[in-house]
């Protein structure tokens, strides 16, 4: 019968190929340390609903999978070594992320997930409301927001990545508007000048993209020459190049903060036209938290743009 002396014997130590081939079985880490806790087989096995053989057998087992040994026994007592010690640190954090998983399928199978998507120039502008009323209506739903451009969006939305997105109106990306934010020019306040420079030196968004096109449209019909010295594709990447004070770029309004100007005629800049947004659905089926978050979002910007006119 196997009992705690079996476990005072060293393991066999293990080649470097078995050891390659062998791996921990979550049960024998629950095991492990609940005799960790108990400092007891016997208590341990009342736990687990086990004999105390089977207790033993498991953490001789976790023990030849480890080539270490894990617990010594003294008179009146059971510790653990140290490889022991270091061994429960990373068994919790398995058992966690083993019941992580669990719970992350289990929501994903009861179709508990909304996936939606923004770029990040509007992700402040009308979802943070529309979420919490959601949440309101929905308290068991997990709604997942990725940040990307217009252009991703709707390959997302085609592919069946994401249920819903709000994005700048195009033809990869069609639908009613529902909001219209104003597109200006912006430089580092102690960069103005550049507006003056031919070529103008640009920081522009990805090629195909909306603020891109009205962009070199403006500026053709103005005919003023320019330059991209930096590109990106989202709005982050673009404030981050204005802040070198080495290029002028065209924002939406409502994402320009701390030291940037807005440009214009003064400086010898055409007018932009405004970025009409929409709300799009993909190739999921439609659900009742689909429908009312594009509805909560629809009223959101509804609701903005009646503001903004005010």
């Amino acid at each position: 019968m196997m009992n705690e002396e079996t476990l005072r014997r060293n393991p066999e130590p293990a080649s470097a190929a078995q050891r390659m081939k062998r791996h921990f079985k979550s049960e024998q880490l629950r095991t492990f340390l609940v005799v960790a806790q108990l400092r007891s087989f016997t208590k341990a096995a009342k736990v687990l609903h086990l004999t105390q053989a089977a207790v033993s057998t498991q953490l001789r087992q976790l023990e030849a999978e480890a080539s270490v040994r894990l617990l010594a026994r003294t008179p009146g007592s059971l510790t653990l070594t140290p490889s022991g010690e270091t061994l429960r640190t990373y068994a919790e954090r398995i058992l966690d992320l083993h019941e992580q998983a669990r719970e992350e399928l289990a929501c994903e199978s009861s179709e508990n997930i909304l996936r939606v998507g923004t770029p990040d120039a509007y992700a402040r502008l009308i979802f943070p409301a529309a979420l919490r009323a959601l949440a309101d209506q929905f308290p068991k739903i997990r709604v997942d927001v990725v940040c990307v451009p217009t252009l991703e969006l709707g390959r997302r939305l085609e592919s069946g990545t994401l249920d819903l997105a709000v994005g700048t109106c195009c033809s990869q990306f069609p639908g009613p508007p529902i909001f219209f934010e104003e597109l200006v020019w912006v430089a580092l306040e102690s960069a103005t000048g550049l507006a003056a420079l031919r070529p103008i030196p640009l920081a522009l968004f990805e090629i195909g993209s909306v603020p891109r096109s009205l962009v070199a449209e403006a500026l053709g019909t103005a005919g003023i020459p320019y330059r991209c010295v930096y590109a990106s594709p989202d709005t982050a990447g673009i404030l981050a190049s204005v802040q070198t004070g080495k290029a002028v770029a065209a924002l939406p309004i409502h994402s320009i903060s701390g030291d940037l100007k807005i440009l214009g005629r003064h400086e010898n800049l055409p007018d932009l036209p405004s970025l009409a947004l929409t709300v799009a659905t993909g190739r999921t089926p439609n659900r009742p938290e689909k429908d009312a978050l594009m509805a909560l979002l629809t009223q959101r910007a509804s609701s903005r743009l009646r503001t903004t006119m005010d």
